[in-house]
């Protein structure tokens, strides 16, 4: 298994869902954990470059280099510049969607990738799917993703069991690498 890391909008526009599930020590320990074993991480930063796309009449708009586009701070942190890879064109809940992700991860010969993030049942769902259907085994971080309501989380989560990954926790998945 070759595995890489997503960090999937880990943004100040969801600073207070992230707090609400309190992911964002063990994402941080995760990421330490594939820094040390040298595991590729990608984080993603969603914008909305097109006002009246779908996703917006859901959301407000999130607009490039807006306090509400930065990462969080601890997550900021974090980042290695010289190893992990920012994919700041995600523009849809998939972050494959027009972005180099797929052609990163085949470059680096990965083959699994680990999801963590916000919010769990649009963006990190999405892009699991996606991952899926990109021929990428998903492990599907459970405690490390995300939602407005514990009833989407468990939903997703659940769903990811049932045909699209696995689900460890992140120590579980640290115990792995």
């Amino acid at each position: 298994m070759k595995v890489a890391l997503l960090v999937i909008d880990m943004q100040n526009r969801f600073q207070a869902v992230l707090n609400d599930a309190q992911i964002i020590p063990r994402v941080v320990k995760v990421m330490q954990a594939c820094h040390d074993k040298c595991i590729p991480i990608f984080l993603t930063q969603h914008h909305d470059p097109e006002p009246d796309s779908i996703i917006c009449k859901f959301w407000k708009p999130i607009h490039i280099e807006s306090d509400d586009w930065q990462l969080i701070p601890e997550i900021e942190n974090a980042v290695v510049q010289e190893k992990d890879v920012i994919i700041a064109e995600k523009i849809r809940y998939n972050a494959f969607y027009q972005t180099p992700l797929k052609k990163n991860l085949l470059a680096r010969k990965v083959d699994t990738v680990a999801i963590v993030g916000c919010e769990t049942n649009l963006c990190c769902e999405s892009t699991a799917r996606a991952a899926n259907d990109n021929n990428f085994s998903v492990l599907f971080l459970k405690d490390g993703n995300a939602s407005s309501t514990k009833e989407f989380h468990d939903a997703t989560v659940k769903s990811m069991e049932y045909g699209f990954g696995k689900t460890p926790t992140c120590q579980e998945f640290i115990k792995m690498l």
